[in-house]
């Protein structure tokens, strides 16, 4: 006889999922800007710009909510899905770099936000559009900051710097729809 036992697992939508990763990330950077003025740094170890953790990242960063913070960004794959939707490579304030191993894909996914507040996700080697619902939030516990700090220094040597391409004001105003934000011409 088979006893049928509950999932402990919790699906959600990926958009839930975003949104609520989003909230996270402009929780953690107002409370640690409170704490201390030099504790506003991401790191994020992410499996390529798909992932929901950096799409919510970057939705942060188009939202003002990371301004000034100092963002190092370790990505396995930079290939998306959809290579012409906004990502998180396109923000050019973030350093990137690219961690081609093979041997990290049973890593975890892990954004670390100042030194207290952190979040783990999927393992890299899981495809995020077909199950994602593992995730740990740690919100305000310097214990495991201190982890995924010394996790995350230790693997950011071992990637190569991604170069990311500087867009002229001409250009991003040229992809977009809004007139204010054409370029002026500063001898004018």
């Amino acid at each position: 006889m088979r006893i049928a036992s509950p999932s402990r697992l919790m699906t959600m939508s990926r958009t839930d999922k975003e949104a609520r990763l989003k909230d996270f990330i402009c929780e953690a950077l107002t409370a640690c800007r409170e704490a201390s003025a030099h504790d506003d740094s991401i790191t994020l170890f992410v499996r390529n710009p798909d992932s929901p953790v950096a799409r919510a990242l970057h939705a942060a960063l188009s939202e003002g909510c990371a301004e000034a913070a100092r963002i190092r960004i370790l990505i396995c794959d930079t290939n998306a899905d959809e290579p012409s939707a906004p990502s998180l490579l396109d923000n050019t304030d973030a350093d990137c770099r690219v961690l081609a191993d093979a041997s990290f894909g049973p890593a975890h996914e892990q954004l670390a936000i100042g030194h207290t507040h952190v979040w783990i996700g999927d393992c890299l080697r899981r495809d995020p559009t077909k199950r994602d619902a593992f995730e740990l939030y740690h919100p305000n516990d310097p214990a495991i900051g201190v982890f995924a700090t010394a996790s995350f220094e230790k693997l950011w040597p071992r990637g190569r710097p991604l170069k990311m391409p500087r867009l002229s004001p001409e250009i991003i105003a040229a992809q977009s729809d809004d007139q204010a934000e054409l370029p002026r011409n500063p001898r004018h």
